[in-house]
């Protein structure tokens, strides 16, 4: 699965690109959904149109990338609009780098009227147009131009053919499972971010490397201490240079437990999210941190009605849509994450909520894009999961057959711990293996 390749075809009304108007510029972003259809969301003039060029250069900057390998990549990013934000969604050709540029509402003289989820074309010329871009400029931004107009007879439909790794498409079921485990560390005001940034070696240290404060000042070390976050790929950082001389600070969001880290220049009209996997030879595609919420929890009764309650929400809070639905809010949480595992929902780890979107690719059912969930449902059809001792703690141990040998597990509320030689080479941190499913959906249960 981790190195599956599908054809994927972008049907587009026209290309992307930026022309004149006679009064202005206008950048028209071409569409293409599932469907092979053309969505229109809206057309209206930006306010500060090199802040938005510059958001979207890197997130294509970030998408066209392999970070650990010299593989060209041209896969086209997704677009989420809905009435307060447009959100630019996409991953590096490695799978370790995630990249959104949020726009929000107040960045357009015109109110954001459409709700849906599309590809949008990013080719070159656009690119170079893009960079051309001046605050000066009087600049008018299309989602989905000429969208009634293909349905003339004659217009000609640009056929984009690419090879879409599954594994990309899969990362956008895992990357909103890591956020809400992240916490701000540090906000750099824009000249120390600068300096940061810029100094930061092209050539990526093979070790991990730190950030770290010593009074006012940050600066990158070798050694791990307090506070530090550490972070595997300078290159991977040095990405966001461009957008240096336009923001307004920076900030850095951790998360110790899983070696995470994003980085989220602020800009007077958006902002740029970048979040790295621990590793830079590590893709996020295969992490499975949602898989024990989805073996044990109670979404799948509550699933149809949570779906049916999202409205392309900027905004989705479990404890509101619990008492909306009057289900109990772990509940909502785990069918919130099935839904973030199909797709149709992301995360927004600075305003701290969920926002709805239903992706342009067919991701199918969540066991089949969880193949440790898959294989921990035929280990309790096969009756191979026994429970051996209920502690009074709440813990409990669990005996898994293997294919030629048991498996002992010992669920524990500070962790689960597991004899097999997946859990002994990652100790967790991918998420838990299918024995560990096994026994906490066996658990649960009982």
């Amino acid at each position: 699965m981790a190195g599956a390749i599908r054809d994927y075809t972008y049907l587009y009304a026209h290309t992307s690109g930026v022309e004149d108007l006679g009064k202005g510029l206008g950048l028209h972003l071409a569409t293409c959904d599932a469907r092979k259809e053309h969505p229109y969301f809206f057309e209206g003039q930006m306010r500060h149109p090199r802040d938005v060029a510059q958001l979207l250069l890197v997130l294509s900057e970030v998408v066209g990338t392999h970070f650990f390998k010299p593989i060209p990549r041209n896969l086209d990013p997704v677009v989420t609009s809905n009435e307060a934000m447009l959100r630019f969604e996409g991953f590096s050709g490695c799978c370790g780098v995630y990249a959104r540029a949020d726009v929000p509402a107040e960045s357009f003289k015109t109110d954001l009227t459409g709700r849906g989820t599309t590809n949008v074309d990013f080719n070159t010329p656009m690119r170079n147009a893009l960079a051309r871009l001046r605050d000066s400029d009087e600049v008018r931004l299309a989602v989905g131009r000429d969208a009634v107009a293909i349905e003339k007879a004659g217009t000609e439909v640009i056929e984009k053919k690419v090879k879409l790794p599954v594994r990309w498409v899969k990362c956008f079921s895992e990357v909103q499972q890591y956020q809400p485990g992240l916490s701000l560390r540090y906000e750099l005001p824009p000249a120390e971010a600068r300096r940061f940034v810029r100094g930061l070696p092209k050539n990526s240290p093979k070790r991990p490397c730190y950030l770290t404060q010593t009074g006012r000042t940050f600066r990158l070390t070798q050694r791990s201490g307090p506070g530090t976050v550490q972070f595997s790929g300078t290159h991977r950082v040095k990405v966001l240079e461009p957008l240096m001389p336009l923001i307004e600070s920076l900030r850095v969001w951790y998360d110790d437990s899983t070696g995470v880290s994003a980085w989220e220049p602020v800009l007077k009209s958006g902002r740029f999210f970048l979040l790295l996997s621990p590793e830079l030879y590590r893709g996020l595609s295969g992490e499975g941190q949602a898989l024990q919420q989805l073996a044990t929890g109670a979404w799948e009764k509550n699933l149809a009605r949570v779906q049916a309650s999202l409205r392309w929400q900027n905004e989705l809070h479990a404890a509101d849509l619990a008492e909306e639905l009057g289900l109990p809010q772990a509940d909502i949480e785990a069918a919130l994450t099935a839904l973030g595992a199909r797709g149709l929902a992301g995360y927004d780890v600075h305003q701290g909520f969920f926002f709805h979107r239903e992706l342009p690719f067919d991701l199918g059912k969540v066991e089949q894009q969880q193949p440790r969930l898959k294989g921990a449902r035929k280990l309790l059809d096969d009756d191979k999961v026994k429970i051996l001792t209920k502690h009074d703690d709440g813990g409990v141990d669990v005996e898994v057959m293997g294919t030629d040998v048991a498996h002992f597990i010992r669920l524990r509320d500070e962790g689960d711990k597991c004899t097999c030689p997946w859990y002994g080479k990652h100790q967790g941190q991918r998420g838990p293996c299918k024995h560990v499913l096994a026994a906490r959906m066996k658990a649960g249960e009982e």
